[in-house]
């Protein structure tokens, strides 16, 4: 059994005096019971100097445990599941577009739970609890930030390196308000007199969403004039890179970037769009002026947004490895005081494709271990971290995996999906595994059925044997002996196996039947467990013959017992008397052979001293001597009809 009734593993903490001080005892996964006093026996109710009056429960890592972190634990473990297996069956190319996918499916979780978020919070009423589901939401959307770009950069590898298409694709999930401001621009009937209609346009250039641009200089009313037509040509013109591109090479598509944006800067210096201030600035963020990136950087609003707007029309051919080259100058436009957030921090590692020192700013800045644990469990397939091992040996990937599953085996339910990713741990998940099931607190017949479930899948029979115990002491103890000879039979417990037959057998003596029957006429091959098992199924065989009048074969079962030596001997007399009724039954049950064997028995079992010990009490042995006499009576008369039957006397 696993000692869940062990002693517990004391943290005594300092204290300032004699008398005073903290003792701490582990609970399960990250948990802490803590109280006041000296190291003293906690199980036993009280600590040195008094009872134990106040125990404090200490928990840490529990971000996982909210309602919407919840469908975010469960919802991805069936996509990391599912990935593992496939990880096994696929190998070399055709593992990338699993991975993509699971990536991709990771997302789309994070951003449905920022919704559930975004939702509660609109919702919320209380002050301080809608400023806990805002913060909630940052992390999520911080999160989903972040996973996005190292999917671009280190999971779906662009053919070539070349990024600048997923990256756009990046800005538009992550910054809306442009085609927020478009949506609401094209619904007014005179659009261009809008207060944020260059504004929005601006923002669409800068994202590269040049289609829209077009259909709002269209709303104008100068759309028809030859610098609007200019403009219009210019943006249909623009050729955009990205994987489905059909030229023949990067270097193709770049020569035909190169003509367009000559033909660009030659209409700015001739003055095409000199007639509006407005185009003028449009064809400089074209041309890929920096000065005019500088003007409009509030409408980038962060330092990676005007990154990628200026690879877009300064080098849209950038290869993802030097794309840091160029971060500095755009994180300098923005902190002018030279200082980076912790944000700025990641996203810049990330680009430099440090990615050990991403999942360590991660691990830090992000709350629970969700984030890390699942991003390095994809690089691990990449085979991104080859190369990046923890100092005391064990992989990056099994220390973060068993990291997040034991902040979830302290919850009430989230302990089932902890188990899957520990078996992913192969070096230490077993031993933490059987750890967490050896302290598991079982309040429910349902949970242990779990546990087990678990357990035998995975071969851990000392665990399967714990439970088992467990519960059968419990139901014992609760005086359902069918239940808790249920629960020591599936742990092949002899020894309280034994001892459930025992209290059987002593049922029956008590009040002359036996409860549990649907448990007793189906024991099979468990009874073979134990002698006593085995006798309580074999009479209970007894009596089931003999309600259904098959004498015969009741008589020779209950003859059996008693010569095979299978009944304890204290039993022997509630057999004998059993016999009684078999030997004054009308037809010849036993013949003079089974009649003499009986003869034996009885007279074996009258020169037990035991069996007739001086201190019983004497109204008991009054009615023994009487038995013994009713039997010899019976014996007597059932030899003489054999006889007579079999119609011969051989010697014996």
């Amino acid at each position: 059994m696993a000692e869940r009734e062990r002693d517990p593993y004391y943290l005594e903490l300092p204290h300032t005096s004699g008398t005073a001080g903290l003792q701490a005892t582990w609970g399960l996964g990250n948990q802490l019971f803590v109280f006041p006093g000296k190291r003293g026996p906690l199980y036993s109710g009280h600590a040195e100097g008094g009872g134990v009056s106040v125990i404090n429960e200490v928990r840490w890592e529990t971000d996982m445990h909210g309602t919407v972190t919840r469908k975010l634990v469960n919802e991805t473990h069936n996509i990391f599941v599912t990935l593992q297996n496939q990880a096994v069956e696929s190998t070399g190319p055709g593992l990338k577009p699993l991975l993509v996918k699971a990536s991709k499916q990771y997302r789309s979780v994070l951003k449905a739970c920022s919704l559930d978020v975004y939702s509660m919070a609109e919702s919320c009423e209380d002050g301080d609890s809608k400023a806990v589901l805002e913060e909630q939401m940052k992390i999520f959307n911080m999160t989903e930030l972040i996973w996005s770009l190292c999917e671009i950069l280190w999971i779906d590898l662009a053919p070539g390196g070349v990024v600048i298409s997923q990256l756009l694709e990046w800005l538009r999930w992550h910054f809306t308000e442009g085609e927020q401001l478009f949506a609401e621009i094209t619904r007014d009937e005179f659009p261009e007199q809008h207060r944020e209609y260059w504004d929005c346009i601006y923002r669409l250039v800068l994202q590269g969403q040049l289609d829209k641009v077009r259909i709002l200089l269209s709303h104008n009313a100068a759309a028809r004039t030859d610098a609007f037509l200019s403009m219009d040509e210019v943006l249909r013109k623009m050729p955009i890179f990205n994987q489905l591109y059909r030229g023949n090479s990067v270097s193709e598509f770049d020569m035909k970037w190169r003509h367009w944006r000559d033909d660009c800067e030659r209409r700015l210096e001739s003055g095409e769009f000199s007639t509006s201030t407005n185009l003028d600035i449009m064809a400089r963020i074209l041309c890929g002026e920096e000065s005019v990136f500088a003007h409009i950087k509030d409408l980038c609003e962060t330092w990676y947004h005007m990154l990628v707007s200026k690879m877009l029309y300064q080098r849209p051919t950038v290869k993802s490895v030097d794309l840091h080259y160029y971060a500095q100058a755009s994180m300098d436009e923005f902190r002018g005081d030279g200082r980076m957030s912790e944000m700025d921090s990641i996203l810049l590692s990330t680009l430099e494709f440090d990615v050990h020192q991403v999942i360590k700013d991660c691990s830090a800045v992000l709350s629970g271990w969700w984030f890390v644990s699942h991003l390095t469990d994809i690089l691990h397939h990449c085979g991104q971290l080859e190369s990046h091992r923890l100092e005391f040996g064990h992989n990056l990937r099994e220390y973060l995996l068993l990291d997040y599953a034991t902040s979830l085996m302290s919850h009430c339910s989230l302990w089932q999906v902890g188990v899957d990713y520990l078996d992913q741990c192969h070096d230490t998940g077993r031993h933490y595994l059987e750890q967490f099931i050896d302290n598991m607190p079982i309040e429910t017949e349902r949970k242990a059925h779990k546990l087990l479930n678990i357990c035998e899948k995975r071969n851990m029979p000392e665990q399967i044997k714990s439970i088992c115990k467990v519960m059968g002491m419990r139901c014992l103890k609760n005086q359902r002996l069918g239940a808790a000879l249920s629960w020591f039979l599936r742990s092949k417990d002899v020894a309280f196996a034994t001892l459930i037959a025992e209290k059987f057998l002593s049922e029956y003596n008590e009040h002359g039947e036996f409860s549990n029957l649907d448990l007793l006429d189906n024991l099979g091959s468990s009874m073979l467990i134990s002698h006593r098992l085995t006798f309580l199924a074999k009479y209970r065989e007894y009596h089931r013959l003999y309600e259904e009048r098959e004498l015969y074969a009741a008589g020779s079962l209950l003859l059996s017992l008693l010569t095979s030596r299978l009944a304890p001997r204290e039993f022997w007399i509630t057999l004998l008397k059993d016999a009684i009724t078999l030997l004054e039954a009308k037809e010849c049950i036993y013949g003079r052979k089974e009649t003499f064997e009986l003869m034996h028995c009885l007279e074996e079992l009258t020169k037990d001293r035991q069996f007739l010990a001086p201190d019983n009490e004497k109204e008991d042995i009054s009615d023994l001597r009487e038995t013994i006499d009713l039997l010899n009576l019976a014996l007597t008369r059932n030899l003489a009809r054999s006889i007579v039957i079999e119609g011969v006397i051989k010697p014996t």
